[in-house]
């Protein structure tokens, strides 16, 4: 029943961010620390009354583990702090693999699932918004029109290396298996250029008296919204313009990744199960 609870207060607050960000830009700050003091009191509840400590140690592990991830990531400049308060949310309210009785822990089937199906979100995320937006779609023209000589050039390249390792490895040219190292390859070029393209889109000069609470500067090391006071600062600076950037909105990917967890398990696993039966 705990375990039922946590998780459905996981995932509804996990919906809630994810709205607030595809509508605002922002989380709420609130939000996950509501998460994280739900997860610790339900968990300590459950050992109180079943006197079964294992829910609330592993609560406790997640929770400083995925707060090391998440808070990493922040640092690094490649989440906003929203991001990583979420990721610590739902360590502290998912003990454990729930329905999948598998035997890696939740916390490394949760990292592995979030990484690999946000990424996917992101590319289907970036895709739409370059639909709905022309500047993106003609730096991505352009980019196009540079590159397509080196394109082809490079699909021969894999297509060539990958025939070499295939005889270097097994003896035999495996013509299925280079065509999908090759197409692989080639698809991980599009999308790395794809990626180049909307990045650059998701980059705005504007004048400040448009600034508002909540824009990231270019400049800005971390993904940290600037505050009533810094705006007033920089337009008493004597500076005209600035340049601001947006990203990929990326709270969706949460709730996304605890359902695929929660039925399925770990996706790299199922991937690899999945290319063993080609």
């Amino acid at each position: 029943m705990f375990e039922l609870l946590a998780i459905s207060i996981a995932f509804l607050g996990l919906i809630i961010a994810s709205y607030y960000d595809l509508k605002t830009t922002e989380i709420p700050d609130l939000l996950p620390i509501l998460m994280i003091a739900a997860g610790v009191s339900l968990n300590f509840l459950n050992f109180i009354l079943t006197k079964n400590f294992d829910n609330l140690y592993f609560s406790l592990i997640n929770g400083i583990l995925f707060s090391i991830v998440g808070f990493s990531m922040y640092f690094g400049g490649l989440w906003g702090a929203g991001d990583a308060f979420l990721l610590s949310a739902v360590g502290f309210l998912v003990p454990k693999n729930f329905l999948i009785k598998d035997d890696l822990p939740f916390f490394l089937n949760y990292l592995t699932n979030l990484f690999l199906l946000g990424s996917i979100y992101m590319i289907f995320y970036s895709f739409f918004y370059v639909l709905k937006n022309r500047k993106a779609i003609l730096i991505l023209k352009g980019q196009m029109r540079k590159f397509y000589k080196y394109f082809v050039i490079l699909t021969f390249s894999f297509l060539a290396a990958s025939i070499l390792l295939s005889y270097l490895f097994f003896q035999i040219i495996n013509v299925k298996l280079s065509l999908i190292i090759t197409v692989t390859s080639c698809l991980l070029v599009l999308v790395w250029l794809f990626s180049k393209s909307v990045e650059r889109s998701f980059i705005k000069r504007i004048h400040v008296s448009e600034l508002k609470v909540g824009d990231v500067l270019l400049e800005s090391r971390r993904w940290d919204g600037l505050t009533k006071e810094e705006i007033i600062k920089i337009r008493k600076s004597g500076r005209k313009y600035v340049y601001v950037k947006s990203g990929v909105c990326f709270a969706p990917a949460f709730p996304i990744a605890l359902v695929f967890t929660i039925f399925y398990g770990n996706s790299i696993v199922i991937l690899f199960n999945l290319l063993s039966l080609i």
